[in-house]
């Protein structure tokens, strides 16, 4: 069977109707695990875990399907499991994401308690995607962890974390009025938080998927693919009725998704883009305490 590296590198003669049905495909795919699966605010908290089991038999049959079958269609099925790998990630999240609920005294109002609750709630979905990988490929980097350019990768998260600090500044970043031995406090468990968000959204949503998006339609339409999912994820977190403050969330978010897709393909790493998504975190968080 074809590798996942050589089916990355493996040129599709698709016709130009054929890329545009794929990316409708895609997109509602990336609704169905990330909105329907994963954050939403118009399903009942009472049948979460059924929307959930739902959306992991949707992708577990046609993986398994495509899987089976025999020529070009095969070669789908890797993009299927991701999002089914995804999918599993939510589900696990449903059983195990709530510990942090068992700690005495934890409150989810204070820094402490919104780091460990997101380390509680990510840590399924980073550990579904790390071992569906390895599964399948015994190997990080088709997923950018490791292999490209590491060095260029954190320079360019570097030069591009000035552009996350600018569009920050809408959300209320300059108004923060936190004393500064109260920000010094909140630091290791700002950074806990950011950390383990960064690298979860980017494995998410650009790691395991930017690859296979390439092959198919080239670097810019993956660029704009997957930073309209992060876009799409983030305004479906938020939950924005107002059509004003929901169009500049998902600018902001589309803009960001779309730097951090840049310094993935351009260092063929994933580190770089971590590194400012977590910087962008940091500020973020910083806001929504601090102001």
């Amino acid at each position: 069977m074809e590798s996942y590296k050589d089916m990355m590198t493996t040129d599709r003669e698709i016709s130009s109707t054929g890329k545009g049905k794929l990316l409708l495909l895609f997109i509602a795919c990336s609704f169905l695990v990330f909105v329907v699966g994963g954050y939403n605010n118009f399903i009942p908290n009472d049948i979460i875990l059924i929307s959930r089991i739902f959306v992991f038999i949707v992708f577990l049959i046609p993986t398994f399907i495509l899987y089976k079958s025999k020529g070009e269609l095969n070669s789908y099925w890797r993009i299927s499991f991701l999002f089914l790998i995804v999918s599993i990630g939510f589900l696990l999240t449903w059983f195990f994401g709530t510990w942090h609920l068992l700690i005495p005294g934890l409150s989810m109002s204070t820094v402490e308690g919104a780091a460990i609750a997101k380390v509680a709630e990510v840590l399924p979905v980073i550990l579904s995607i790390l071992v569906g990988i390895w599964l399948i490929e015994k190997d990080y980097t088709p997923i950018y962890l490791r292999g490209g350019d590491l060095k260029k990768s954190i320079k360019l998260g570097v030069l591009v974390s000035p552009a996350v600090l600018m569009l920050l500044i809408p959300l209320g970043f300059l108004n923060i009025t936190a004393s500064l031995d109260t920000i010094v406090s909140w630091m290791p468990w700002i950074f806990v938080f950011s950390f383990s968000n960064a690298l979860y959204e980017e494995l998410m949503i650009r790691g395991i998927f930017l690859r296979s998006y390439d092959s198919i339609f080239g670097q810019r339409t993956s660029l704009l693919l997957t930073s309209f999912v992060f876009a799409m994820l983030h305004v479906a977190i938020i939950g924005l009725a107002d059509l004003v403050t929901f169009t500049i969330y998902f600018g902001l978010s589309f803009f960001l998704g779309a730097l951090w897709a840049y310094v993935i393909q351009k260092s063929d790493n994933i580190w770089g883009a971590v590194l400012t998504h977590v910087i962008g975190d940091i500020l973020f968080v910083l806001t929504m305490f601090g102001v």
